[in-house]
């Protein structure tokens, strides 16, 4: 051999070996069952010059199967099977109709158990060096392949677990519908006859009775406002709540909010104000938006202290062409710790020193999901 043809083998050799490292990287992160043979049987025929591959697996019988192939046609060996046996060698190599000398097949082992064939028929008289190479391959191959079979087994029983989460969640969802809706109606009745003792109808009450009258009206109102909540979250979980499209003026919805909460706010001697209001239509559910404010700003009533202040404004911004709508509401309340700013869209969370607060941590949820179901953010 000249000093010349040992270079070139050399380079061959280096050149292999790169492409041998790079299809292994490619194998690594590739997770899907037919992306891995499509791949294993395309870079083999590559790396070793090959004008057909094939990669047979076996099935839970050990009958293997031919999964893939790169360079063939021929429907009699997409189409073959047979047993793991030393015969199916032969058999495949008499499919591909080449000699003995320009045909390698290699087997892919998982665990000390063959798993799969790997052949490729060349032009050229194969090598020792050839065949290291397709078994270097193999081996990656193998690896690749049970990882994206465990994969999927992992994914689909992690999609049963899903499944079946969400049918608990399902059923706690409707059982908590229907409970609230069962306690929701007495309570309306009990609103009922409170409003008709007030006016008096079974007769004549003093004024520490229609005191007491309006208090029990009041705390039944808050406690259908809670049923009200846990109902429309059973909802939005469920996925049976709907959100019309329509033109929204947000400076009208945004004085409608206010207006209904202006008492609330006075009775703890807060100012709440319209700030800069913004003509801004915006595309949305009105009904929803306004539930989504009368949230938002009644918990800043909630929590601002005593002589607070609360300031909500409208504006309008445009980006790319694509313009949209802001509403902000402005408190001055002890605000919510970076830590928490996401869990408090979480049902049922309550940020800590709130215990004491009337609630049960459902309107943020419920305002997150309505926004985003409008296609806004919160």
């Amino acid at each position: 051999m000249s000093p010349g043809t040992a270079f070139s083998t050399v380079d061959t050799g280096f050149a292999q070996l790169r492409r041998l490292t790079e299809i292994s990287r490619a194998l690594t992160y590739t997770t899907s069952l037919e992306q891995v043979t499509r791949l294993t049987v395309e870079r083999g025929a590559e790396l070793l010059g090959a004008e057909a591959a094939v990669l047979m697996l076996a099935d839970a019988e050990g009958l293997l199967h031919v999964r893939a192939t790169h360079g063939v046609t021929e429907e009699r060996v997409t189409r073959f099977h047979a047993p793991l046996s030393d015969e199916v060698i032969g058999r495949l190599q008499g499919l591909l109709a080449v000699p003995d000398d320009c045909f390698i097949a290699v087997p892919l082992v998982v665990g000390g158990a063959v798993t799969g064939l790997l052949a490729v028929a060349t032009q050229e008289p194969c090598t020792a060096a050839n065949e290291a190479l397709l078994s270097a391959l193999a081996d990656q191959a193998a690896v690749a392949l049970e990882n994206a079979r465990l994969g999927g087994e992992v994914r689909l029983e992690m999609e049963d677990r899903l499944r079946a989460s969400e049918g608990a969640t399902t059923a706690k969802d409707r059982a908590l519908a229907t409970l609230a809706h069962d306690i929701r109606t007495p309570l309306g009745a009990i609103d009922g006859y409170c409003s008709i003792m007030q006016d008096e109808i079974y007769g004549p009450i003093n004024d520490r009775q229609r005191e007491t009258l309006g208090r029990v009206r009041m705390s039944g109102r808050h406690l259908l406002a809670l049923l009200d909540n846990v109902m429309d979250m059973a909802r939005l979980n469920a996925g049976v709540v709907r959100t019309s499209a329509e033109p929204v003026r947000l400076a009208d919805v945004v004085r409608e909010a206010v207006h209904m909460l202006i008492p609330a706010a006075h009775a703890k001697l807060q100012t709440l104000d319209l700030g800069t209001v913004a003509d801004v239509v915006v595309t949305a559910d009105h009904t929803r938006v306004r539930q989504v404010l009368v949230n938002l700003i009644g918990n800043a009533v909630k929590f601002t202290p005593q002589d607070g202040s609360i300031s909500v404004t409208t504006s309008e911004h445009v980006a790319a062409g694509v313009g949209w709508g802001e509403i902000r509401v402005v408190d001055t309340g002890p605000g919510i710790v970076e830590a928490e700013q996401t869990a408090i869209f979480e049902p049922y969370y309550r940020s800590e020193g709130t215990a004491e607060m009337p609630g049960v941590g459902l309107g943020l949820a419920i305002s997150h999901a309505l926004v985003r179901q409008m296609g806004g953010e919160l």
